[in-house]
């Protein structure tokens, strides 16, 4: 994979990102189990792995949720800043997130 330097898949071991695909027409189903997670999330811990991550997706994404460790949570919000804009400049906005144990997950929809 080009370009996605510092990322060991989507949910590796560097970070983790969720993802929503488009939809063909088909009957979406969920698979949601009331406070539990079915897929373990490792968070980003540093910068440019969430922007690789970012970078990697297709833009043809609904949502996406991705984890962000406290440790990127400075006093500015200058990384997540960072990490924020990639998301915007590829056509995805911020709309809410939850404060896990060392940990923020981040979830994104696409811009009308």
């Amino acid at each position: 994979m080009k370009g996605v330097k510092g990322m060991n898949g989507l949910n590796g071991n560097e970070g983790g990102t969720r993802v929503s695909f488009p939809s063909d027409g088909a009957r979406k189903t969920s698979l949601r189990v009331r406070g539990t997670d079915l897929t373990p999330m490792h968070p980003y811990s540093s910068v440019e792995g969430a922007v690789a991550a970012i970078d990697a997706l297709d833009r043809r994404l609904r949502e996406f949720e991705l984890s962000v460790s406290d440790e990127l949570q400075d006093y500015l919000g200058v990384q997540m800043a960072q990490i924020t804009d990639r998301a915007l400049a590829r056509g995805w906005e911020p709309i809410s997130f939850m404060q896990k144990n060392g940990f923020r997950r981040y979830r994104f929809k696409a811009m009308r």
